[in-house]
């Protein structure tokens, strides 16, 4: 089931099972910034609702990431945590990468290197995304 949910510069398009079972996976493209964040949210809310979901965000196409992006994310992961569920992030975007690596939080998050990565009922993980030195 394919669902169309947009905000101006944020769209999750839809909600699929794929990946190893008990996971859907959210994609996320645009800006994940002030004007978008309220709006993701509320979709995120309504993924999380039961307790022990297990959530993928596919932040490839992300051009765009704030502190208010990476507050929603940091939340997400809380919650789905403390519900005894799980979040992992798919094939983050670079600009992605460089936020949460700027703000000191990559390594409270597990990484998929894309989302058709599976090995048998359980999500393949891979290690946090290269960071680069800029001398």
């Amino acid at each position: 089931m394919q669902e169309d949910c947009s905000s101006p510069a944020v769209s999750a398009r839809g909600r699929r099972a794929v990946l190893a079972e008990g996971w859907e996976t959210l994609v996320v493209s645009g800006s994940l910034a002030l004007a978008t964040v309220p709006g993701l949210r509320e979709r995120l809310l309504r993924e999380c609702r039961s307790p022990g979901s297990r959530l993928i965000l596919d932040l490839s196409g992300v051009t765009s990431c704030d502190t208010l992006g990476l507050g929603l994310l940091v939340a997400t992961a809380r919650r789905l945590h403390l519900s005894g569920g799980d979040l992992r992030l798919a094939a983050p975007s670079r600009v992605v990468v460089e936020a949460l690596d700027g703000g000191g939080l990559i390594r409270l998050f597990r990484f998929l290197p894309d989302t058709g990565t599976a090995a048998g009922n359980t999500v393949a993980e891979v290690p946090a995304p290269e960071r680069r030195t800029v001398a």
